[in-house]
């Protein structure tokens, strides 16, 4: 059977005003979009090609690249690069091994999966603040759950949150830990819509269930996994919240990520045409994997 869509009425012929009107319609929307999100980010990269020192009391003066040359030999700032890159490698893994865990679970229609569900968003709902200082209420070495758990098998007070190794592993699994439910349910979703008969068909050619999973699932998931991935890893990748409320960047430079190095060399060095190179460079990397993400969401 042929299927003719109808085509949407064409302009030609309308008063000019009456062609304008969508557009109009619009307008103080994108005027407003531009003044609140596109402004700000352009007056970063102008600003980062200045140079402002704000302690000495010298005004503003743009058109150097000073602070990128700068860039290019601070070993500080390409150690939180590499850094933020182990961190949002460290969160994407966590969520895709677990989140594919659970959600194979949750896919079982059993009476604990449709009541677990529900709960399982808990995670991705909460203010990072709450969830923060619940943590560490958790994670105390001395007045805190682990320190009394310690203290009752009569072991000194220790925090894992107290040397830089454990530090990092352990902010790393809780910021994976408070995107899995995104990627849950983004799973669940996909497994909802594989056929049915392919896995009876499976099943009559002898497959187990791990080969069903490896050829049938798997398979049917990647583009899933991919273009989740990718936006939890942009959201990973800009993270400031959690490294700055967990430890402030500590201990030493352990949780030193490239938003706290911003909010660092900004705020507290007051640098601010320097601490918008490298905001720059941030952005030049999170716009690469927008549009990698963007390329594979059309794709598929």
């Amino acid at each position: 059977m042929r299927v003719t869509l109808a085509r949407p009425p064409s302009t030609r012929g309308r008063p000019r005003g009456e062609r304008a009107l969508p557009y109009l319609l619009v307008l103080p929307t994108l005027v407003l979009i531009g003044a609140l999100a596109l402004l700000p980010l352009l007056y970063g990269v102008w600003l980062s090609f200045g140079r402002w020192d704000l302690l000495s009391g010298q005004g503003l003066r743009v058109g150097t690249l000073e602070n990128y040359a700068r860039l290019l030999q601070d070993s500080d700032f390409w150690r939180a690069f590499v850094r933020t890159l182990w961190w949002t490698l460290g969160t994407v893994a966590f969520q895709v091994i677990v989140g594919l865990g659970l959600a194979l679970l949750l896919n079982r229609p059993t009476f604990v999966a449709e009541k677990v569900s529900a709960l399982i968003l808990l995670p991705w709902v909460t203010p990072f603040v709450v969830i923060v200082y619940a943590w560490l209420l958790l994670l105390d070495g001395s007045g805190g759950v682990t320190g009394r758990v310690l203290a009752a098998l009569n072991l000194p007070p220790l925090s894992p949150l107290a040397s830089p190794l454990s530090a990092f592993v352990t902010v790393t699994l809780i910021s994976g830990w408070k995107g899995t439910p995104f990627m849950v349910i983004a799973l669940l979703a996909a497994l909802k819509s594989i056929p049915a008969e392919l896995y009876e068909a499976a099943r009559v050619d002898g497959a187990t269930p791990g080969q069903a999973l490896r050829f049938v699932t798997l398979p049917l998931l990647r583009n899933t996994l991919v273009v989740t991935g990718l936006i939890l890893g942009i959201l990973a990748f800009y993270n400031f919240d959690l490294p700055w409320l967990m430890t402030a960047g500590g201990p030493g430079e352990a949780t030193t990520l490239i938003g706290v190095a911003i909010y660092q060399t900004f705020f507290i060095d007051v640098q601010p045409t320097y601490a918008a190179a490298m905001g720059t460079v941030m952005l030049l990397v999170l716009l690469v994997l927008a549009l990698l993400s963007l390329r594979l969401r059309r794709a598929t």
